[in-house]
């Protein structure tokens, strides 16, 4: 992203702080949602939101790698924090 002007910070958690906040309700396809998978009270985990209710992202494991998750899905329901806008 760096060749489009954009930076973003390395890790979940410090990716956070990139950009804009965004409600859930005004996601758009491009916007990083992040969620907290680990327990704690910090971010673990972020995505990149798609639209239609879907975000791209990263799995544990080399059975799964990269999937598509809804945000309604119980998973993301229980996990999700936040949402960054860092296109503009």
């Amino acid at each position: 992203m760096k060749n489009y002007g954009i930076n973003l910070n390395r890790s979940s958690y410090s990716m956070v702080s990139n950009g804009v906040e965004v409600s859930k309700s005004d996601l758009q396809a491009g916007d990083l949602v992040f969620f907290n998978t680990g327990g704690n009270s910090g971010i673990s985990h972020v995505g990149i939101y798609m639209g239609d209710g879907n975000y791209i992202h990263s799995t544990d494991g080399a059975a799964y790698g990269v999937t598509t998750t809804s945000l309604s899905s119980s998973y993301s329901a229980n996990t999700y924090v936040t949402a960054r806008r860092v296109i503009r």
